[in-house]
Parts: C-alpha cells; structure tokens; sequence
C-alpha cells in the first residue's frame, strides 16, 4: 500500500473519566429497576425454556404464590411476558406466560449470568449444560464484536464515549461516526 492510498490513523478515544458520567439515567440501573430481583431473571429463564404455566414455575422454582404472582404481574406490565389462554385438563380456561419480543431480548443478560456462573460460581468441569448450535451441535459463547467488521473485541479493550443522550459539553476528540453505549 502506497502514501496516497494508505488509510489515515484514527484517533485513539480515551475512556471517559466515570466521575463525569451522569449516575441517572443509566441504563444498568434501569433494567435493574425492571428485572433486578433473583426472581424475575429466574422466571424469564425458566419461559425461555418453556416452563409457562403458574403451577409449573411454582414448583419448579421453589417460589412462593404470592411472589410468583407479584413478578408475573410486573413482567406482564413491563411488556417482558404475555399471557395466553390455555384449557386444563378439566376444560377451565387457564392462563399462561410467554416471552414478548423484549422478553427475548434479554436472553443475552441470561447467558452472561450463565457463563460467569459456570465459571465462577459452579466452576469449570460443574457445568450442568452446555450451549451448542442447534444444527452443528458446536459450543456457542456470548462474545463482543466490532459492529462494522463483525470481528470479535477482547473486553478490556472496549471504552465508553458519550452517547446522543449524553449532556454535551466537552466531546473534543471523539469521531462523530462511533456510536457508543454507556456501560
């Protein structure tokens, strides 16, 4: 590659000083507000998977009436599940929960939790399952990947830079082009 078609060197973005960063709104702590109880992550897992219905989650969650009905009511309201009518075996009209497209959109979250609990909770060589491709039956992990090339990006090397709702005031030095998301 020559001078006059070699790209020019971008530059390199320094992370923002934290103190700096406005504590609310933030994102972490929003979706906590939504689902940051042990179990309304515990639920969603268990619909992902297909345990739907009131009684199921009961027993196979070990959780108390009252609080399986509070967190189902909440996640219903925050548009994460959705009931849907069902007949019991005596012909009654039941209800049961299924993941909404948001509701889905947390399977990320309840993978990361997976992964960080196989390693450093259960330990390697505990792991109860394993996450394979369904056709190629291939290990799958949770990775970071640069959104232009879809080339993965080791952690430690990611930064964060103001975002379109942050409050402007010194953004010298940041690309317009990157977009970023305040961790």
């Amino acid at each position: 590659m020559n001078a006059e078609t070699r790209p020019e060197p971008r530059p390199r973005t320094a992370a923002l000083d934290w103190a700096s960063v406005p504590a609310e709104p933030c994102p972490v702590s929003s979706t906590l507000d939504v689902v940051g109880d042990r179990w309304s992550l515990l639920i969603v897992r268990d619909v992902m998977n297909g345990v739907r219905r009131f009684d199921a989650l009961t027993s196979r969650l070990g959780i108390g009436r009252a609080t399986l009905s509070d967190r189902l009511k909440r996640l219903v309201a925050e548009g994460i599940l959705e009931t849907a009518e069902y007949s019991d075996r005596r012909g009654r009209t039941r209800h049961e929960y299924r993941l909404t497209d948001r509701g889905w959109a947390l399977r990320n979250v309840v993978i990361a939790l997976r992964e960080w609990g196989d390693e450093h909770a259960l330990g390697p060589g505990n792991e109860l399952l394993h996450l394979v491709h369904r056709d190629t039956l291939r290990p799958v992990r949770l990775a970071l990947v640069d959104a232009a090339t879809g080339r993965e990006v080791d952690a430690r090397s990611v930064v964060s830079i103001p975002g379109p709702g942050f409050p402007r005031r010194d953004t010298e030095g940041v690309p317009d082009e990157v977009e970023a998301t305040n961790t």
